[in-house]
């Protein structure tokens, strides 16, 4: 296809386009090594960043894992350069039918135009047990995959994930469910004849609802590895919300790529997790790698070397409680993002941009992806979650990078209180990541995150063309779309991490996460992500110093080891540590600032457990 075509027309032209040599432009899964390696690259200064929008594709990734292994000033020892030639090596691609790596792959022209097709599966299970208060976990998933290349630009793929699974949990209290407040009439009364001809809605009434645990997973790691709900034996033809007994599951995802101009312009619409900005996997604040995944169009546009735009545009799912269809009533929104990158190549990336939440309509103006949502919000009536985000990031290549990231959902720029209201919600995040040249590929992190109250959450929205209110909080299947972690928390980390060998990598973590209770009589409003704040609110918050907080202290170490270079197609993994959790108390009232002091108690119980988790994955990526 002659470069001087426009995008509008890709969909139509990308069948008659010219093919000379295949390429892959498929997403690779965020867990895949190739991302530390690459960012091991990045740190040591030899390649420069790609674009900070995850997944790359696998064009992406083996360009830059040739950069790494063609460096001409010895940065790598011989020990390095092998683990980054396994790395590259995995994305071969063999013809026919090869069992040893459970796939099969054929390439075929037709005329002047080529063809590629494989097919694959993997299976994974894991195993998890928290001692001394018994409580276990398992996931058993088998992986089927189709995939190919249409012509030299075009890719697609298709994956469905379906097995067996059992995770405990745990009930800690119950947490008052927001009631619905009218920006017009206030708080529902419970009487639905009280609120006039317009206001007609079926909100219930203020309730409790349970706040559970996952005893058998480290504080905060846990995203659910299935779709809308899962089937258990008894009732294979409904949804049930969690796998408390033994239950099925399954999920899907796919992608649709487009490659232009060189890689100066990708296009994707596709459902899979993602992870937006310059730091690794996990940390960011807006679009992180722990969100569930999600139908989406997206694309990067990258006009010169140091600037990139990127733009997201997709359809948000709902939360199962136990009901498919009222559950799904107050979740019909979309999502957009969009985020420009300046980044000089081995020193310094900046970037910021916006995302919206935003109830259901046809509107091409959060679509159109060079438009503002920051100020396109008030073109169309103000009904809709807005957040603005930035990332700035120094790097010294061979020794360190340092970073800064901020989220902000909403605020009142009120300089006399700006840090002590709970109208004012935002994160910010900073860190360092220096290399350790005693370890292969090693690298030590320490970094802080704050995720102030209500971050995340949002009041409910009343729009014109919506049957009840739309609840506009930056989630996703009740997952938040940003940090792993829940509003009024905030965690310090430590993590040590090396690829000892080719086929063995190893981490030791250390964690202090605080948060809010979200449960009990001395709960703090704001440390959930289902909160509701009012607008008008001037509530105050005093981080530790207003009720009830836990204090999880964490300790792991990690390691895997493949035995693929072997010939056995076959990776294991395992986790373990201890977790300390301990609660403090205020001695004043909600919401008033007061000293604090240790708690332990039949509502809030301090306590240490041991977990430990290991798993296998049967035709592993490497």
């Amino acid at each position: 296809m002659k470069q001087k075509r426009t995008a509008c027309f890709l969909l139509i032209l990308m069948m008659a386009v010219s093919a000379l040599t295949a390429q892959q432009f498929n997403s690779v899964p965020l867990g895949h090594t190739a991302y530390d390696v690459i960012e091991m690259g990045i740190l040591r200064g030899i390649i420069v960043p790609p674009a900070s929008v995850r997944p790359w594709s696998e064009f992406t990734i083996k360009e830059k894992l040739r950069g790494i292994l063609n460096d001409s000033a010895g940065r790598l020892s011989q020990k390095e350069l092998d683990i980054v030639s396994r790395v590259l090596s995995s994305f071969e691609k063999k013809g026919g039918l090869n069992l040893r790596e459970g796939k099969y792959r054929s390439d075929y022209a037709a005329g002047r135009y080529r063809f590629s097709f494989e097919a694959g599966l993997n299976w994974e299970s894991n195993f998890s047990v928290r001692v001394p208060d018994p409580a276990t976990s398992t996931v058993n998933l088998g992986k089927i995959f189709l995939g190919g290349d249409m012509s030299e630009h075009f890719s697609w793929n298709f994956a469905i994930s379906a097995g067996f699974l059992g995770i405990d949990r745990e009930e800690l209290g119950l947490r008052p469910d927001p009631p619905y407040v009218d920006p017009k009439n206030g708080p529902y009364d419970g009487n639905p004849n009280s609120r006039g001809h317009y206001y007609y809605y079926d909100i219930p009434p203020s309730s409790s609802s349970m706040v559970y645990g996952i005893p058998a997973w480290f504080p905060y790691t846990f995203s659910k590895p299935w779709e809308a709900g899962v089937f258990p034996p008894d009732n294979l033809g409904g949804y049930a919300p969690w796998p408390d007994g033994f239950a099925y599951a399954y999920e899907m995802t796919g992608e649709l790529n487009i490659n232009l101009f060189d890689d100066h312009l990708y296009l994707r619409f596709g459902r899979m997790r993602r992870d937006w900005g310059p730091e690794e996997n996990g940390s960011s604040l807006y679009m992180n790698a722990m969100a569930r995944p999600f139908v989406a169009i997206e694309g990067t546009a990258i006009p010169f070397s140091w600037l990139r735009f990127s733009f997201l545009t997709g359809v948000l799912e709902y939360l199962n409680d136990g009901s498919q269809w009222s559950d799904a009533d107050p979740y019909q929104n979309l999502f957009s993002l969009a985020m420009l990158e300046v980044d000089t190549g081995k020193h310094f990336h900046f970037d910021f941009g916006s995302a919206t939440v935003w109830p259901k309509r046809f509107d091409l103006g959060y679509i159109f992806p060079i438009n503002s949502n920051f100020f396109y919000q008030n073109n169309v009536g103000d009904f809709d979650n807005l957040a603005l985000f930035m990332d700035i990031e120094f790097r010294f290549p061979g020794v360190a990078k340092i970073w800064g990231s901020l989220f902000v959902d909403e605020i009142r720029p009120a300089l006399g209180s700006f840090f002590k209201l709970d109208r004012n919600m935002y994160a910010y995040q900073g860190g360092i990541k220096a290399n350790v040249n005693w370890l292969p590929f090693g690298a030590v992190t320490l970094r802080y995150t704050k995720v102030e109250p209500y971050t995340y959450t949002h009041e409910y929205t009343d729009t014109p063309w919506n049957r009840v209110p739309a609840d506009t909080a930056y989630l996703n299947n009740g997952e938040s779309l940003g940090f792993y972690l829940p509003p009024n928390s905030d965690e310090l980390l430590v993590r040590l991490e090396s690829m000892l060998l080719p086929e063995l990598r190893a981490h030791v973590q250390y964690q202090m996460i605080r948060h809010g209770a979200e449960y009990g009589p001395r709960r703090v409003d704001g440390s959930s992500l289902r909160d509701k704040i009012v607008k008008d609110d001037n509530d105050t918050k005093y981080f530790l110093r207003d009720g009830v907080y836990e204090w999880n202290h964490v300790l792991k170490l990690g390691a895997s080891y493949s035995l693929k270079s072997r010939g056995i197609p076959l990776s294991f993994y395992t986790e373990t540590g201890l977790v300390v959790t301990r609660f403090t108390d205020s001695d004043a009232p909600l919401h008033e600032e007061g000293s604090f002091s240790s708690i332990d108690n039949a509502v809030y119980r301090a306590g240490t457990g041991f977990i430990f988790s290991i798993g296998f994955k049967l035709y592993p990526d490497i």
